[in-house]
């Protein structure tokens, strides 16, 4: 009992600083959004703040205590040269195309006191690395017709299928551009201005024109067999982002879609992939429609409640980093008015620990097979799982629900079945945390582009991004990549074999020898 009311005091002292900590913060909002009314529109600054922008990027990252040369770093004890060699290694990709030689000529090759030849001891090389900017070439396609002079009867060598009927367009140009947009994050008009600076003019409405035609007519085919292998596995996760399309019947300007992301991560034992889904809701039957009755497994997601109606032959697992964040936001509110030590005694920060222990756990055992990774959560992650919930549970009836502590001490409690699925399997994450970071290059993306036009177009989007990533994920040249199999796809016609479609996918042993990145992922 006693236990119980210091429990539940501390309740009370977290939920008092909380309120705190919000009535200051929009205070503080109040005070902004008054400043920006009334205020100096001109940006002033208080000596010492920094503000990472375009103009200061390279100054803010360089790294001075990385020099190319080699030089002595001086200590009281002793002295340490830097590591050698490092720009060798970083040149060692790149072919060597130009050669400056620094050598005596004429009377300067003779020693001036004593008149000797001098002779060549060792030589000095220093590489040096160049960029060259986009260039364009044209080829020519020149088809000769031929005609029989004595009946008249005409004839003409019959010519490769071009990528797509009537256009400029080629695998290389269609790729370029497919990378800089769902890569790099570059849209589509920015690319078209880029393109003018070297006197091409290619618009907006072109390009996109080019990337829904080979999505739809080439991408899709890899899609469809990215999707197969994807279903035939037994650990998946999900997840799901907003995206707004402009042309969706029947909906108000505001009004926001979703891509649907489904992935296997390396603890799978499945090929690595991503995979998008343009939806126009976040409705429950969307992930049932795409898993179908082919999928039978474990699925990671987060808490979102249309997870909960798939069928039964699918296990649903929770994401421990989605109770952690809870945890962490009511942390927060707490630390302007606490010191270090009163932080230590409060929930937030006891459940933040615990869960941290969960992870220090899986960092440990990152490298191990699924076999020995169930053995070691049992020994060490079960028992602070087992007291974790235990804990919680006995602040569940003195909770206060419309506080975070409270928030996130319901939410954690609501996912305690899922959240202990985890430890049933070496093959399971303890979060959802792979497809979060698989929706990174698509949220960096939609900041740039802010929505899609058509649904051609977000569904176009979606098999580029799941071609992309999927690359990424498995150490392939996205751009290198995605030339190569929009040019194979082209010679094979509309109905290739589903085995030539599988030397092409992302994780096949047949793509050619470069296609691997030597980045570390």
């Amino acid at each position: 009992q006693v236990r119980k009311k210091e429990t539940e005091v501390q309740l009370l002292k977290d939920k008092q600083k909380e309120l705190e900590f919000m009535n200051a913060m929009l205070s503080d909002r109040l005070a902004l959004a008054q400043r920006r009314r009334f205020g100096s529109s001109s940006e002033k600054y208080a000596d010492g703040y920094e503000q990472m922008d375009l103009f200061n990027e390279a100054e803010v990252n360089a790294d001075t205590d990385t020099a190319e040369i080699e030089e002595e770093i001086v200590i009281p004890s002793h002295k340490r040269k830097k590591r050698t060699g490092k720009k060798e290694e970083d040149l060692s990709n790149f072919e060597v195309t130009e050669t400056i030689e620094y050598k005596l000529t004429g009377e300067d090759r003779y020693c001036p006191d004593c008149g000797t030849k001098y002779k060549v001891v060792t030589k000095e090389v220093v590489k040096r690395l160049k960029f060259i900017p986009s260039t364009f070439e044209v080829a020519e396609e020149v088809t000769y017709v031929y005609s029989c002079p004595k009946c008249g009867a005409m004839i003409r060598p019959e010519k490769e299928f071009p990528l797509i009927k009537g256009s400029i367009a080629t695998p290389s140009l269609v790729a370029g551009i497919m990378n800089a947009k769902y890569v790099n994050g570059m849209p589509l008009a920015r690319q078209e201005r880029e393109f003018a600076r070297y006197d091409l003019n290619l618009s907006t409405k072109t390009m996109a024109n080019w990337i829904i035609s080979c999505a739809d007519r080439y991408l899709g085919l890899l899609y469809g067999q990215m999707k197969e292998e994807f279903l035939k596995s037994r650990y998946i996760h999900c997840d799901e982002t907003r995206i707004q399309v402009i042309d969706e019947p029947d909906q108000k300007g505001s009004s926001q879609n979703w891509m649907w992301v489904y992935l296997t991560d390396h603890y799978s034992e499945a090929p690595q992939m991503v995979l998008f889904d343009y939806e126009r809701t976040r409705a429950g039957y969307h992930p049932v429609n795409f898993l179908g009755d082919t999928f039978h497994g474990y699925l990671m997601c987060d808490g979102y409640q249309a997870y909960h109606g798939l069928n039964d032959s699918i296990t649903v697992t929770g994401c421990f980093t989605h109770a952690r964040r809870r945890f962490d936001a009511a942390l927060t509110a707490l630390k302007k008015d606490f010191t270090k030590e009163q932080l230590k005694e409060t929930v937030a920060y006891q459940a933040m620990t615990r869960i941290g222990i969960l992870y220090k756990v899986e960092e440990l055992i990152k490298d191990k097979t699924p076999e020995e990774r169930y053995q070691e959560r049992q020994k060490q992650s079960r028992p602070v799982v087992e007291a974790l919930f235990e804990w919680l549970h006995s602040m569940e009836d003195s909770v206060d629900r419309s506080s975070l502590i409270g928030d996130a001490i319901l939410y954690t409690l609501n996912q305690e079945t899922y959240l202990r699925r985890y430890l049933d399997d070496g093959h399971l994450s303890i979060d959802n945390n792979s497809a979060e970071r698989a929706i990174k290059n698509f949220a960096v993306g939609r900041r740039n582009w802010l929505f899609a036009k058509s649904i051609r177009g977000a569904d176009a989007s979606a098999v580029v991004y799941s071609i992309a990533e999927t690359a990424l994920l498995n150490g392939l040249k996205p751009y290198v990549y995605l030339s190569y199999v929009l040019d194979e796809l082209r010679k094979m016609g509309p109905f290739p074999k589903p085995d030539d479609l599988n030397r092409l996918l992302p994780w096949s042993n047949e793509l050619p020898e470069g296609f691997r990145t030597k980045e570390k992922k």
